[in-house]
């Protein structure tokens, strides 16, 4: 003899779980966040009071026909001194102190073709609203295992001792963790030349990419149009992305490539120990960097789409590093990450595993209520969060992207 979850068939369940999806996607029709259904019902008050008033009896005949009222509670709200408003504005009243579950049930009574027929205004409010332009936007694909490849490289120690770029490890401690928890195969590559760059580059283009997406993070001195190696030379922006085109790349043709970097964009000044400018240039920088409006170019991305190149700062701008806590712009960005990207039930309680058909139940429920954003949602945080930011000398910094995916980006914890 079983008992419990063991006598119902695979199918039972699965379709008593269809009808509780249904039931939630009933309510998100009409709330945009997992509020109580009483709430729902308190915020739409005024709008049901106007409506239902029209025909306050029919309304209290379909309630006690659905026992969301006794008989008792029909004939006490039907007093014929009561006006059509007073009616409405007890019922409403009575439902809500029944709680959730009553709350629930009138909502749905309340979608009942009969009575959307009787109440034209009932079926304009609960209809789901149009999605905006953005949201009829596809998404790539984010469901590969592993999710795809991750390089970080990381310059530290370079041949002038005094360009050494104290911190930088802190940010790649930071990126490590972050995609290997949205499920990247995570690879690291220390203090290389520019010509070492440039081949590593190349290599990484040319293997077979059968994740879903590419991600590289750049962290080094920089320029206005290129990133240097740890032997002072430059590595120019067509030798980063070009590798990764679609047309010399064909693995990674119409997935997306991202692009962290993390670098300045101008020359070196003197700032306090605590902080750093990533760029190289000589002593007198400081005053010169100040002065150039037009000199540094922006970065240009390959005409190709399916790119998204993030950089630590704007044209005429430094990019900020703690030698303690690491780059501003890394930081936020693994903050931002890790707050934002849509996350998944795992099926481990704190008392032990959860049965199946829970798993099953509160994955559907997390992917309505934990979408996660976008990445260019998430980088829009990002400028937000380091514009904040003020360095010991009154210095701000503002992140830059050049984007040409075509499609909404969504970094998916995997389950």
């Amino acid at each position: 003899m079983t008992t419990g979850i063991g006598s119902s068939t695979p199918m039972t369940l699965y379709n008593s779980y269809i009808k509780s999806i249904i039931n939630i996607i009933i309510i998100i029709n009409i709330t945009p966040c997992p509020c109580t259904v009483m709430q729902t019902l308190l915020e739409s008050k005024t709008f049901f009071i106007d409506t239902l008033s029209a025909d306050a009896s029919f309304v209290l005949q379909h309630a006690e026909q659905s026992k969301i009222i006794t008989k008792r509670e029909y004939s006490n709200l039907n007093h014929p001194n009561h006006t059509q408003e007073n009616i409405i504005i007890n019922l409403l009243d009575k439902v809500m102190n029944k709680g959730d579950d009553t709350c629930r049930r009138f909502l749905q009574l309340l979608q009942d073709n009969e009575l959307q027929e009787n109440f034209p205004g009932l079926k304009e409010h609960f209809r789901p609203p149009q999605p905006a332009l953005y949201d009829e936007i596809g998404e790539y694909k984010m469901s590969s295992v592993p999710r795809g490849l991750c390089v970080i490289i990381n310059n530290i120690v370079f041949e002038q001792q005094s360009d050494n770029r104290a911190g930088s490890e802190v940010d790649e401690k930071s990126l490590i963790e972050v995609f290997s928890w949205l499920g990247f195969t995570v690879e690291v590559h220390r203090d290389k030349t520019a010509p070492q760059m440039k081949d590593l580059l190349k290599d990484l283009s040319q293997k077979d990419h059968e994740g879903d997406c590419f991600v590289c993070c750049i962290l080094s001195h920089g320029g206005g149009k290129e990133v240097y190696g740890t032997d002072g030379g430059a590595v120019p922006s067509e030798d980063i992305f070009g590798p990764f085109r679609g047309t010399s790349c064909q693995s990674l043709a119409g997935k997306p490539k991202v692009f962290f970097i993390q670098a300045c964009r101008g020359r070196k000044y003197q700032l306090p120990v605590q902080v750093q400018a990533d760029n190289l240039g000589g002593d007198d920088a400081a005053e010169e960097a100040v002065l150039e409006t037009d000199t540094l170019e922006m970065i240009t991305i390959p005409a190709d789409g399916d790119f998204l190149v993030a950089r630590s700062t704007v044209k005429g701008f430094y990019s900020f590093r703690s030698t303690e806590s690491g780059s501003w712009f890394i930081q936020s960005l693994c903050k931002q990450l890790t707050t934002h990207c849509p996350k998944y039930v795992l099926g481990n309680s704190g008392t032990g595993l959860l049965i199946l058909h829970e798993i099953f139940f509160l994955n559907v429920f997390f992917l309505f209520f934990s979408r996660g954003e976008d990445i260019q949602s998430i980088l829009l945080c990002v400028n937000e969060d380091v514009s904040k930011n003020v360095s010991k000398l009154n210095r701000k910094q503002m992140p830059v992207q050049r984007v040409t995916l075509r499609k909404k980006l969504v970094f998916r914890v995997p389950s």
